[in-house]
């Protein structure tokens, strides 16, 4: 089931967006007004994409990013002046003023990344296994360096990485190689 959690801190603001993607086909939305309730809700339901704007009465969008379960995908609505703070690339956003089917083929392309992933980390971990002593130092020492380029946590930077594998067609050990220029 496609689970949307539409975060605002402006209940009517929420309201609007439920009704633009329940007019996209996704019926099972749920409005929360403040950052602790969405992350609640989220640990409930289990995946899916959480809808919010820049900052929700008691978060903002990257405490929630970094404390919502990994089966979720975020799309961040924002002002213009707030679209140059966004620079976490696991993060999607879109600009205001946005249309109707914008909002719906985002939040589309979110779930179907997520579905993808799923799948792949399936194979990720049997792939886990079987990688050499070699490629396992590699693949931290990519982390690193993300984490030290963009000031993310150990787990961010392995999504990245799983993410940019999956788009590429790329073995994780492979994506490593290429951030660091081996």
């Amino acid at each position: 089931m496609e689970n949307i959690i539409i975060g605002f801190t402006d209940r009517a603001k929420a309201e609007i967006i439920r009704d633009i993607v329940a007019k996209g086909g996704f019926y099972n939305t749920i409005v929360c007004t403040s950052g602790d309730e969405i992350l609640r809700t989220a640990n409930e339901i289990g995946d899916g994409v959480i809808i919010c704007g820049y900052k929700v009465s008691d978060m903002i969008h990257t405490e929630i990013f970094e404390l919502m379960p990994e089966s979720f995908g975020m799309l961040v609505l924002l002002s213009r002046r707030q679209a140059d703070l966004v620079d976490n690339q696991e993060i999607f956003s879109l600009v205001l003023p946005v249309t109707k089917n914008d909002v719906i083929k985002t939040v589309k392309m979110i779930l179907s990344f997520n579905q993808e992933s799923g799948k792949k980390s399936a194979d990720e971990k049997g792939e886990k296994l079987l990688r050499s002593e070699s490629d396992r130092i590699i693949i931290e020492r990519a982390k690193l360096y993300l984490m030290n380029k963009y000031k993310i946590t150990e787990d961010a930077a392995h999504r990245f990485m799983q993410k940019q594998s999956m788009n590429h067609g790329m073995k994780m050990v492979d994506t490593a190689k290429n951030l660091l220029n081996y």
